[in-house]
This record gives C-alpha cells, structure tokens and sequence, in this order.
C-alpha cells in the first residue's frame, strides 16, 4: 500500500496543535509537548509579509517543507506539490499529500503541515477581490468552478479526496509556468506585474483543464457540478429549466438544488438570476443600451418584471445603478442626444 494512505489519524486542537492517535499506548501524543490548548494562538499569515507592494499576487516556494501549525491567511493560495509527501492537516482532519497534488485556500480556512518528508511545495498567493484579471471565457471552464469554488467548500465531506492530483506530464507542462511566475514577482523587470498575472492566468487555465482529465471517482461529483455552472455561465440569457441542468449534471432535480445549496447558497435558478443580474449591471455601467434593450437581451420580455428581479437583488432599480455609478448618459450618447 502506498506510504502515504497508511498514514495514522490524527486531529488537531483549537489552538492548532496536532495529536496523533498512539496506536500502541492507546492515548494521544502532541506533536509539541510543552504547548496547551489555553496557550495556543492561532497564527494570521499577514498579506504584508508576503506581498511586494500593493500588487495583489505573489509567490513562495518552500523546499523541504518543515511541519506547520494550523494557521490562516488574510488571502488565497493555490498550493501545488512538487515533490515529496506530508499530510495536510486541518482541524479535526488530515489528508496525505504528494507530487502533483494542488488545492485552493481561502483566507479562513485553518490548514498546516505535519509528517513531512522532502516536501517541495509553491504557494502562488492572491487577493482575489483585487485580481485585475480579464474574466473572458475561464467559466466555460468546468474545472475552474471546481478547483476554486467547489473542492474547497466539500474538502471535509470528501476527506480531501476530490483535490486535483497531477500526473507526472501534467505537472511537468505547469512547472515551466510556475518558473517564470517566479521570476517576474523576484525581480520585477518593466512589465512585471502585467507578465506576472499573465503567467498566473495560464496556471489556471492549465490546472483547471486538468481537473476535468482525471478520473478519480471522488472527483467525478465535482465535475458534474461544475459543468452545471459553467452551462450556466454560458446560457443563463436563455434561461434554461431546472430539467435542463440536471441533465447537464447527470443527477436528479432534487440532488442538483441540494448541492446548489450547499455550494453557492442559492437555488440553480436562483443563481442564473444573479448572473443575468450581474451581466445587466455589467452592461447599465459600461454601455449605452437602454434599459428595455439591456433587459431583452438577458431573457426579459417584460422590463416591469426585470426591473423588480433587479431590485431583489441589487437593492436599486436598473435606472438608481446606471445614475449612482454615473453613467446615465456617456460622451457619445450624449452627442446623439444634440
């Protein structure tokens, strides 16, 4: 059996120390004897520790990896596993992990290393909110919803067994990648910020066609999901039925608004609501198209009945958003008007 599925369980304490079950004496050991619950701080990985400047990306590559308390972040990291194996460690939970392993962290989620043996691992780190990235075609990306959104939030119900693992090719095609991200955020040439979120976007994209390549049966729930919502990224104007998704999803009506729930928090019809809202708001402050012209093309034959999903979920109706973000009428619309 491989070493790193024989690992033994453990657990970890609020203040983020790990025991681990002794198998022969029959109580715990803590992987630091002189540390309490009461005495434990939690550590926050600050951004200005590991930014340069203000620019909302960075990377570290640790070699040998040393054990690591249970800790969190005030960003995002995307983790991939080089070389070596350890377990990933978070409360209540350990997982093995080893090269070609890759998985996202949001801020909040408690995480740390323990076991480590020759673990070479990069953490590409990032404010998301911040990321001035080009949205384009990414969400007709399956993966993608699955590698940032969907993995992270069933991490514990799926015992970290639908993370994306890489194969050997697959990890060597990303590696050149990660390289000169590496380099632009290290010594920063003219250009580099802009060379260096490049470089980031095709680790994405890379990672994210990787995820639907596998064939790992825990994986595949997650891949169904996310091609649900990348199906309604791409045809949410045309507002598809609940049928439709759950046939995209191969799954049931009722497991499909179940784990829409658990997921995003909203129903599948609920969320290609918010995406045709989200694309009217995209288009009120950065086009000239009326409001009628905006609603039509968004699925909506009735501007009334628009104009009160608008309000439900932004709070203001399509003519308050288009006049607070100041774009009632633009320079060329205003010329026309003449």
């Amino acid at each position: 059996m491989n070493a790193l599925r024989e690992a033994q369980p453990i657990s970890v304490t609020p203040g983020g120390y790990v025991t681990r079950n002794d198998q022969e004496g029959g109580g715990q050991t803590m992987t630091d004897p002189t540390a309490t619950q009461e005495t434990a701080v939690l550590e926050r990985f600050r951004r200005a520790d590991h930014f340069h400047g203000t620019f909302p990306l960075a990377a570290n590559r640790v070699h040998s990896h040393a054990e690591c308390r249970v800790h969190t972040h005030e960003f995002s990291e995307l983790v991939i596993v080089l070389r070596g194996r350890g377990l990933h460690i978070a409360p209540g939970a350990s997982w093995p992990i080893g090269a070609g392993d890759s998985f996202v962290l949001h801020g909040d989620q408690e995480h740390g290393y323990v076991d480590t043996a020759d673990l070479d691992l990069v953490n590409i780190m990032f404010v998301p909110d911040e990321l001035a990235l080009p949205s384009a075609d990414i969400a007709s990306l399956p993966g993608y919803h699955v590698l940032f959104t969907l993995e992270p939030l069933f991490r514990q119900r799926d015992r970290f067994q639908s993370r994306l693992r890489m194969s050997q090719e697959q990890l060597h095609r990303v590696e050149p990648l990660i390289g000169r991200l590496e380099r632009e955020l290290g010594e920063r040439p003219a250009g580099w910020q802009y060379s260096a979120l490049a470089s980031f976007m095709l680790i994405v994209a890379d990672l994210s066609r990787f995820y639907m390549e596998t064939d790992a049966p825990a994986a595949q729930p997650l891949q169904r999901l996310g091609r649900v919502i990348s199906y309604a990224e791409r045809h949410f104007a045309e507002t598809p039925s609940l049928d439709t998704l759950a046939e995209v999803g191969c799954m049931s009506r009722r497991t499909l608004s179940r784990l829409f729930r658990e997921a995003l928090g909203v129903t599948p019809i609920e969320y290609m609501v918010r995406l045709r809202i989200e694309r009217a708001l995209e288009m009120l402050t950065t086009t000239d198209a009326s409001i009628s012209e905006i609603a039509y093309s968004l699925g909506y034959s009735d501007g009334n009945y628009f104009t009160r999903q608008f309000r439900s979920v932004t709070g203001r109706t399509p003519r308050e958003a288009r006049r607070i973000t100041g774009h009632t009428l633009t320079s060329a619309a205003l010329m026309r008007s003449q």
